[in-house]
């Protein structure tokens, strides 16, 4: 059987590139090196353009030069053959409708890779790829590594943010099936219009992010106020080191849509974080943002935070083993609009979840529990941990259906001592409209706190 997923790039292919070219394209992997005799004048090899793919010599200028001889045509697609190709400075698409495009992903292991790998030599610069002011161009089917050990030498504080592969300013730029390994960071978008990641897997990150969107504002001068609009991500990945202190995806200020589907990542600092900026200058918090099957297994703080932010929307989110802090956090920020559906906490080292401001707040279908294992957070002897904690001053929250508790085995780590805990009077929640119906929290030495919060029965 056909893969969907060939069979959309070959629609896609044959769809928008000259017939000549989309030919070429289709061939089989491996076929070709170098262009064919008649090849469309879109295509370009790097091969043609004295690449050497051996992992000795410096490909930089021959890189540049492919890319610039399709940048001064009407576009085109350069072609990076399986091999592994050094570059020493940043390799620049800032013209529309180019595509750099390997034969497939290479393993850092395969010193002869099956696929098309760029390693970066690190010294005058981090970031290996960058697509700037330009319409659908961008980068697909390769591998990118960041070389490691003695000669690259410790990252200096000041570039722990530098992104190996960086857009600004684009319209539909595209970073798709990409591996990158041993990246400071993985993907920095600023500014621009519907910018799509897909297949994109983060391996071993040093720096602070894996993929940063954000919009730059407005300009110290009084210039035009700059965002970043309508974000698409789909199936992404990545694993760090346990000391990691990387934040897989982190949505900025002036953020102004993204969709984030389909993203699981192992260890680091925190999973997904919403940041609101300087309000101050003009910032606005992020807005409009959609996540379907996010989840992060033993990140060391918040699977989920919402420093700042309103209206998202998270379906079916799985955090598990975070052991620093409360699986998700909502934040005092936090002006309001949220929904959660089918969200499982397990194993936080403090609540499950911990709700510290906003309004118009809904939880539907949790299933949370054996929680507070972290013994600083939570002595042994204390009885602080919630599977949900509200604060006080929330307003307009309704949790529905599910189990906080009493769905896990608590194990013997665990210190979750309410299921629901509101910090707050029964005459404040109703004051406030916070009510839970429909919750299971059978298993907790208290279920609910005060015990009026429930409407069970009611």
């Amino acid at each position: 059987m056909s893969n969907p997923h060939t069979m959309n790039l070959k629609i896609w292919i044959r769809g928008l590139l000259p017939a000549g070219l989309a030919a070429v394209l289709l061939l089989p992997s491996g076929m070709l090196r170098s262009a064919p005799s008649g090849a469309a004048a879109g295509y370009r090899s790097v091969i043609d353009h004295g690449a050497n793919g051996a992992d000795d010599i410096d490909d930089t200028a021959a890189f540049q030069k492919a890319i610039d001889a399709a940048s001064g045509e009407a576009g085109g697609v350069v072609f990076v053959p399986a091999g592994r190709y050094l570059i020493s400075d940043t390799l620049v698409l800032a013209k529309s409708a180019v595509t750099l495009m390997g034969e497939g992903r290479a393993t850092s292991a395969a010193r002869t890779p099956t696929g098309s790998m760029l390693v970066l030599r690190p010294g005058k610069t981090n970031t290996a790829v960058l697509v700037r002011d330009c319409s659908y161009s961008g980068l697909k089917n390769l591998s990118i590594e960041r070389e490691t050990g003695a000669a690259a030498g410790p990252i200096p504080e000041k570039n722990r943010k530098d992104a190996i592969v960086r857009m600004e300013g684009t319209y539909h730029a595209f970073a798709c099936e990409l591996l990158l390994i041993n990246a400071v960071c993985g993907v920095e978008i600023v500014n621009g219009i519907s910018p799509l990641l897909e297949d994109v897997d983060i391996k071993s990150p040093r720096g602070d992010y894996g993929v940063w969107l954000r919009g730059s504002g407005k300009p110290a001068d009084g210039g035009k106020f700059r965002k970043v609009d309508a974000a698409l991500f789909y199936r992404l990945s990545g694993g760090a080191d346990r000391e990691s202190r990387v934040e897989w995806v982190v949505v900025g200020p002036n953020a102004d849509g993204a969709e984030v589907n389909d993203a699981r990542f192992v260890a680091g600092s925190r999973g997904l974080v919403l940041r609101g900026g300087d309000p101050a200058a003009g910032d606005i918090r992020p807005k409009y943002i959609y996540t379907h099957k996010f989840g992060c297994d033993h990140v060391a703080d918040e699977g989920v935070l919402m420093e700042a932010g309103n209206d998202v929307f998270m379906t079916n989110t799985w955090i598990g083993q975070n052991k620093n802090a409360s699986g998700i956090v909502v934040g005092p920020e936090f002006t309001g609009g949220l929904l959660m559906t089918n969200v499982r906490v397990r194993g936080a080292g403090g609540h499950g979840m911990h709700i510290q401001g906003g309004r118009n707040i809904y939880i539907n279908n949790p299933l949370i529990g054996a929680c507070g294992t972290n013994r600083d957070l939570v002595p042994p002897s204390s009885k602080e941990a919630a599977g949900i904690l509200i604060e006080a001053g929330v307003t307009q929250l309704r949790v529905t259906g599910g189990g906080v508790g009493g769905m896990f085995e608590q194990g013997g780590r665990s210190r979750q001592h309410y299921g629901i805990r509101y910090q707050g009077t029964d005459k404040q929640a109703a004051k406030d409209s916070v009510r839970i119906s429909g919750v299971d929290t059978d298993g907790n030495a208290v279920p609910f706190s005060p015990a009026g919060l429930s409407l069970d029965g009611k």
